[in-house]
């Protein structure tokens, strides 16, 4: 949480922090520490057990009251105009930077956040070290990723509220979908085969009337190639019935909060391939749901969905240790779930490596799949906030068939 910033600025000695970009959108660490949108971006400036001061744009200074910092600055009052017409671009950016450092008094070692151009940030770094400045680096989990990994109330009813939005686009989809009816092998929108292309057209039209976004697009993948969980589903696929149909949606507010949730369909009965695979996938969600409190090991979540699958003869993740190449294929083929808040994969991870306790107040997707290039997948997701019980955020019929 941000209340957490100096506990973790302490335990890593580190004693100012700056955390700066052209924009908060794409830049999460950003958008965190402001509190809000800041279409130009700003400097963000701590040090430890003190207020933060945030410097911005004379035009965004509207926009920059609306967030958490109360100490706001613009360019100006720093000289940046008279900075700027006497120095060559890079020059002057060093020498407004070290002069902000210098009135903040940020002091001993620095730490430099936000997600920027690697080799404009390397260039700042140089200069600022040669003009004194104890710029370190950060081993990850850094200090921003470890107080955005739980949630505060107020992030925690923004991540509900895109359960809510995103369950109705889900289930607006789903009644589209129901409506459509089969002919034989194939799906049928009035007159014309249902393809993906007229699925996607539906979903863009629905989220733009819950006010949210899809930066990464949707992913409806219909048939065999549904056994890429990351096959997004091309505009000519045609939908079949019996066939799975693997509905993946990961939307975000503009400049925000992200929800991500699956389901799996089939129009008509699927095969009993198909079947036996999807319910495998809800009986290991549903014992993995079960499991997720504080303080149990990621790891146990995981290497306990990797048993159960195993038990019903699938191969998974652990397989590939053991040399069984038809894993990277077949079976369940990744981890379990992700982070999700200001981006739409940080910490924690369920996986077999995540040795660390779950923490109270993460969110965290739940998201075991099953994976066949010779029927397809089947994948089922929710969003949980991580408590004693855990809070489900994703309120949506799990049923199969439409």
């Amino acid at each position: 949480m941000i209340k957490d910033i100096d506990r973790e600025m302490e335990k890593n000695n580190v004693r100012s922090m700056i955390v700066f970009g052209d924009s908060t959108t794409g830049n999460p660490d950003l958008c965190y520490v402001v509190g809000g949108s800041l279409p130009r971006g700003g400097i963000y400036l701590k040090r430890r057990s003190n207020s933060p001061t945030l410097i911005v744009s004379n035009i965004d200074v509207g926009s920059a009251r609306k967030g958490r910092v109360g100490d706001i600055r613009t360019y100006s009052e720093y000289g940046y105009e008279r900075i700027s017409a006497r120095y060559e671009r890079d020059e002057a950016r060093a020498r407004f930077y070290e002069r902000i450092i210098r009135d903040a008094e940020l002091e001993g070692p620095t730490v430099i956040c936000g997600r920027n151009d690697t080799s404009n940030t390397l260039l700042l770094i140089d200069a600022l070290r040669k003009k004194g400045v104890k710029i370190v680096g950060e081993k990850s989990p850094t200090i921003l990723e470890t107080a955005r990994e739980t949630k505060d109330r107020y992030e925690i009813e923004r991540l509900r509220s895109m359960g809510k939005k995103t369950a109705r686009v889900v289930e607006r989809t789903r009644r589209f979908l129901a409506s459509c009816r089969v002919r034989g092998s194939k799906v049928y929108q009035r007159s014309k085969p249902l393809s993906v292309d007229a699925v996607k057209k539906v979903i863009g039209r629905l989220l733009a009337e819950e006010n949210i976004i899809a930066p990464e697009d949707t992913i409806f993948a219909v048939g065999r190639r549904s056994s890429d969980p990351h096959y997004n589903g091309e505009s000519g696929d045609i939908v079949r019935a019996a066939e799975p149909i693997v509905f993946d949606i990961f939307p975000a507010e503009p400049d925000g909060y992200w929800h991500d949730c699956t389901r799996t369909y089939t129009f008509s009965s699927p095969s009993r391939r198909v079947k036996e695979m999807f319910d495998a996938v809800l009986d290991a969600q549903t014992s993995a749901l079960d499991q997720i409190r504080e303080q149990v090991p990621s790891s146990d979540v995981m290497l306990n969905v990797c048993k159960l699958f195993e038990r019903k003869g699938y191969p998974t993740v652990r397989s590939l240790a053991k040399g069984n190449k038809e894993a990277r294929v077949r079976g369940f083929i990744h981890g379990l779930g992700h982070g999700v808040g200001l981006t739409i994969g940080e910490r924690p991870y369920l996986s077999l490596y995540g040795k660390a306790p779950l923490k109270k107040n993460s969110a965290v997707t739940v998201e075991p799949g099953l994976y066949d290039p010779k029927v397809g997948g089947v994948r089922i997701e929710d969003i949980v906030i991580v408590g004693s019980p855990s809070e489900n955020l994703t309120p949506i019929s799990k049923d199969m068939e439409l």
